[in-house]
């Protein structure tokens, strides 16, 4: 995130309590020889900057390094890492996961959790999980030679990431010569995956953690994969600028649904929108189907749900399907290898890039590989020696048995959840599939918010974006929860005019804790978040044709499915 927009938030963070006074005196031992005198075991320092204050962020020591990264039946291997030192310490550790297939410094997390953690006093830490690459880039996950890269396959998937958390939390006590009070983890898409194979696997790491919008299962690259199949003939197809009339029709058929017509569909599950419908008028036969692909959830043989579709909501802003699935340029060969070209004038769409590099480089291991040539079917059937294959090659990176969370809830440690009712990349389906199957494990609802709690946003996008109230602070939220006991019922998000945090705020909304759906109280003005409560109910639970398409209110899921590898 560029320096213009933090400057751009820092309005916002200041409202919310978020921004310090910044530090006047230099700060003491912030310099290689100093951080290198601490001696964190397989750590080595490349570069310490004393950072000045800013409008965005207070005085603090930058630290690079290095990790050796060993074990897990894996070869050594190396992680980047960078650790933020504030002048002013809250005595709290926190760890921001990363995008995509990682490769980088730049962090994925609720862009007002990262922007305001500085000046809130946390140290922060972020890793590239040991490789260097662009977040769709996988081609390191092979060697030299063509073999599979054990060690940086075996970070990426859980290895670095934990030993960073363990080797940062020692870098940071033993700097400011104090124990760390709290340890917090704050990821968003991937960085949420690692949030929940952090709390699955290593339960003691981190007293609170943050997953927003969730890669919880690789297997939900194959269901990018499938639908890239099914869109890649000249007849099916949907040019992105047949998606705002869609967009049209789902708003008129789905908003009133929540009792309210404000602009606002708080539960797209419960919509019954049939793509036919757009026949002819905005779309042919053969588009509508490649349209119903879309929302339609990912099955086995033997028809259990492997991944949920997508929403049928906000399609068409610059950050929806039209981004991640359709492309805003039609392939320049609907059968080419690559179909889109690969020099940045006719960019592929973003779910196309994550599934031909994954199965290129990770689960068939070929780089000539065809991602047509993968065993899922048009009609979002996986076979059964396609599924083995790739599980048997992602499955150590998911972060999706439920039961797998048990002993993170019984050592008392809080988890917040939130997704983005209308999310192109991964599902919110999945996530509240998830959700629920925890729920039966854990005797209900009741018992679960004790510990773990969903936050739904409403036409929020991945991780951000969309029309829908798209701003708020999960990092304060998750602090008082685990620090005070204030249990979240609501959190209030913000949407700005445009998008763009320097222009005014044009909604506010409560978010509630799922199952709950925000109430009207009738009177008041419908996107001022004064005028709806969050009132015990489980109207997020409620389906229409659309939830039901996407594969919730099915019974026979397969997504509990067995994980061998050691923990």
């Amino acid at each position: 995130m560029g320096s213009s927009r933090l400057i751009a938030y820092a309005p916002v963070l200041a409202g919310l309590g978020l921004m310090t006074a910044p530090a006047e005196a230099a700060l003491p031992n912030c310099n290689v020889g100093a951080l290198t005198a601490l001696n964190v075991s397989n750590v080595t320092i490349t570069s310490v900057a004393d950072v000045p204050a800013s409008p965005s962020n207070p005085e603090f020591c930058d630290v690079l390094g290095m990790l050796k990264t060993t074990g897990f039946d894996a070869p050594d291997g190396s992680a980047r890492f960078e650790i933020k030192l504030p002048a002013t310490w809250n005595g709290k550790f926190l760890f921001l996961g990363v995008g995509g297939f990682a490769g980088s410094l730049s962090p994925a997390a609720n862009p007002v959790d990262l922007i305001g953690s500085l000046g809130l006093g946390y140290a922060t830490a972020v890793t590239d999980t040991g490789h260097s690459a662009g977040a769709t880039d996988a081609r390191w996950a092979l060697n030299g030679l063509g073999q599979p890269d054990e060690a940086k396959i075996t970070d990426y998937y859980f290895r670095a990431a934990h030993q960073v958390t363990g080797a940062g939390k020692e870098l940071v006590s033993r700097y400011y010569r104090v124990s760390i009070k709290r340890a917090y983890f704050d990821g968003c898409s991937n960085g949420g995956r690692m949030a929940f194979v952090e709390a699955t696997r290593f339960p003691e790491d981190y007293d609170g953690i943050i997953a927003g919008a969730p890669f919880l299962d690789i297997r939900a690259i194959i269901a990018g994969a499938k639908f890239q199949k099914v869109q890649l003939s000249p007849a099916r197809y949907i040019p992105y600028t047949k998606l705002p009339a869609v967009d049209a029709a789902v708003y008129a058929a789905c908003d009133a649904a929540d009792g309210v017509a404000d602009g606002l569909i708080q539960n797209p599950a419960k919509c019954s929108f049939d793509p036919n419908a757009l026949v002819p008028g905005t779309l042919t036969s053969d588009q509508a189907k490649t349209l119903k692909s879309y929302i339609s959830a990912l099955r086995d043989d033997e028809g259990n749900v492997l991944y949920e579709g997508a929403a049928i909501t906000d399609l068409n802003t610059g950050g929806g399907m039209d981004l991640w699935s359709t492309g805003f340029v039609a392939p320049l060969s609907f059968t080419a290898n690559e179909p889109w070209a690969t020099d940045g004038f006719a960019p592929s769409p973003i779910a196309w890039q994550f599934a031909d590099n994954f199965f290129k480089y990770v689960v068939e291991r070929t780089p000539t590989f065809d991602l047509r040539d993968f065993g899922v079917s048009t009609n979002g059937v996986v076979s059964d020696q396609a599924l083995k294959l790739f599980d048997k090659r992602s499955e150590a990176g998911d972060g999706d048995v439920p039961a797998k969370l048990l002993p993170f809830i019984a050592q008392g440690r809080k988890m917040l959840i939130y997704h983005g009712f209308s999310d192109p990349a991964l599902s919110p389906f999945r996530t509240i599939r998830y959700y629920e199957d925890l729920a039966k494990i854990t005797r209900g609802f009741d018992e679960l918010q004790e510990h773990v709690r969903l936050f739904m946003v409403p036409d929020m996008q991945h991780c951000g974006g969309g029309p829908g109230p798209n701003v708020f602070d999960t990092l304060t939220t998750l602090d008082n929860w685990v620090e005070h006991g204030a249990a979240p019922n609501g959190i209030v998000a913000s949407h700005f005019t445009g998008n763009n945090p320097s222009q005014p705020v044009d909604r506010t909304m409560p978010l509630c804790k799922f199952p709950e759906q925000a109430v009207y109280n009738g009177s008041g003005p419908v996107k001022s978040a004064s005028s709806w409560q969050c009132t015990r109910n489980h109207r997020l639970l409620e389906l229409g044709a659309n939830g039901r398409t996407a594969g919730l209110g099915d019974d026979d899921s397969d997504h509990n499915h067995d994980h061998d590898h050691d923990h």
